[in-house]
C-alpha cells in the first residue's frame, strides 16, 4: 500500500512552525483558500511552486546554520 504524502501546506506550516492563518498572510491569500487547499489537496501549480520553494529555503537556512556552527568550531582551533 502506498503511503499518502502529507499535504504541502501542512509541511510548510510544520517546517516554519507557523499556523495556516500565518501562512495565508505570508502568501497574501484568503485563509479560506488555504483551508480548501488542505482539505482537498488541490493546490494550484503556482502555489505548489511557492510552497516547494519555501520548503527548499528552510532546508537551505538549516544547512547554513550548520555551516556557521562548523565554521565557529573551526575558528576555535
Amino acid at each position: 500500500m502506498e503511503k499518502k504524502e502529507e499535504n504541502l501546506v501542512k509541511q510548510v506550516c510544520e517546517k516554519y512552525k507557523i499556523t495556516q492563518i500565518e501562512l495565508s498572510k505570508e502568501l497574501d491569500i484568503p485563509k479560506g483558500t488555504l483551508s480548501r487547499w488542505v482539505s482537498t489537496n488541490n493546490i494550484p501549480k503556482t502555489a505548489k511552486l511557492a510552497l516547494n520553494l519555501m520548503l527548499k529555503n528552510k532546508e537551505l537556512e538549516n544547512k547554513l546554520k550548520l555551516f556557521k556552527v562548523f565554521r565557529d568550531e573551526l575558528n576555535k582551533l
